[in-house]
C-alpha cells in the first residue's frame, strides 16, 4: 500500500515540478489513485506544494504533503507522465514499472542536451528575423542564445529564483550584442531582442491563464506574478547592461 501512496505522489510531484495545470496534476492523480485500488482520493496542488490524501475500502487513511521548491517548464515531460499514467490506469503496465519510469524521470531533471540549445539559437535567430533583422544580426542573435541556454543550465543546479535566472540570461544578451557592434554594424537593439525571447515566460504565462478559467485562483494568481517576476528581471537585465554605456 505504501509503494501505491508513493507512486501515486511521485507522479503529482514531477507534473508540479514540470509546470503542468492544476487540473492535470489533480486529474492525474485522481485517475491513478483510483485505478491503483484506492476508494477515494482527494488531492490539493498548489506551485509550490501537494496535499493528498488516499482512502482504502476498509477506512484507512494515507494523507501526504510535498513540498515543491523549484519547477521548470517541460512539456514534453509532462506529455510522458500523462501516457504513463493512461497506461497504468488501463492495466497494461505494473506498479513496479510505473514507479521505476517516474523515477527515471525525476532523476533526469532538466533537459540539457545539444538538441534544445540549438532550438534555442534557432528560436532566438527567428525571432531576430521577425524584428526585421539582417541574416547576420539573426546568427548573432542565435549564438547569443546558445549561450544564454548554456549559463541557464548551469544556474539551473543553484537554489536560484528564476526572475534573478532571467535577469542574468538578459544582461548577457545585452552585453554580448553590444561586444559584437564593436566589430560589426549591427541593430543591437534587434539582436538583444531576439535573443531574450527565449527567455520569456510566455508558457507560465499560458500555464497561469489556463489556471485561472479552470477555477484554480491561487495557482493563477502565483503563476501570473511569477512571470510577471520574470520579465521584470529580464527588462533589469537589459536596462543595466544599457545604462552602463549608451545603446
Amino acid at each position: 500500500m505504501e509503494k501505491l501512496v508513493g507512486m501515486v505522489l511521485l507522479a503529482g510531484e514531477l507534473l508540479l515540478t514540470c509546470g503542468a495545470e492544476m487540473y492535470r496534476v489533480e486529474e492525474t492523480i485522481e485517475r491513478m489513485g483510483i485505478s491503483a485500488g484506492f476508494a477515494q482520493v482527494e488531492s490539493f496542488a498548489t506551485p509550490t506544494g501537494l496535499f493528498l490524501s488516499l482512502h482504502t475500502s476498509d477506512g484507512r487513511v494515507y494523507t501526504r504533503v510535498r513540498r515543491i521548491r523549484r519547477s521548470f517548464s517541460n512539456l514534453a515531460l509532462i506529455s510522458e507522465i500523462n501516457a504513463i499514467s493512461r497506461s497504468f490506469s488501463s492495466g497494461e503496465t505494473t506498479i513496479e514499472d510505473v514507479t521505476t519510469r517516474l523515477k527515471g524521470l525525476k532523476k533526469e531533471g532538466v533537459p540539457h542536451n545539444f538538441l534544445r540549445l540549438l532550438m534555442g539559437g534557432m528560436g532566438a535567430a527567428a525571432f531576430t528575423v521577425l524584428y526585421s533583422g539582417s541574416g547576420i544580426e539573426a546568427l548573432i542573435a542565435g549564438i547569443i542564445g546558445l549561450i544564454i541556454l548554456l549559463i541557464d543550465n548551469k544556474l539551473e543546479d543553484y537554489p536560484i529564483p528564476n526572475a534573478l535566472v532571467a535577469a542574468v540570461g538578459a544582461a548577457v544578451a545585452a552585453g554580448l550584442a553590444k561586444g559584437a557592434a564593436l566589430l560589426l554594424t549591427i541593430n543591437t537593439n534587434v539582436i538583444t531582442l531576439g535573443a531574450v525571447m527565449i527567455l520569456a515566460p510566455g508558457v507560465v504565462m499560458t500555464t497561469a491563464i489556463r489556471d485561472m478559467l479552470s477555477g484554480e485562483l491561487v495557482s493563477g494568481v502565483t503563476r501570473g506574478a511569477e512571470a510577471l517576476s520574470i520579465a521584470v528581471g529580464i527588462a533589469t537585465g537589459v536596462a543595466i547592461i544599457l545604462s552602463m554605456g549608451g545603446n
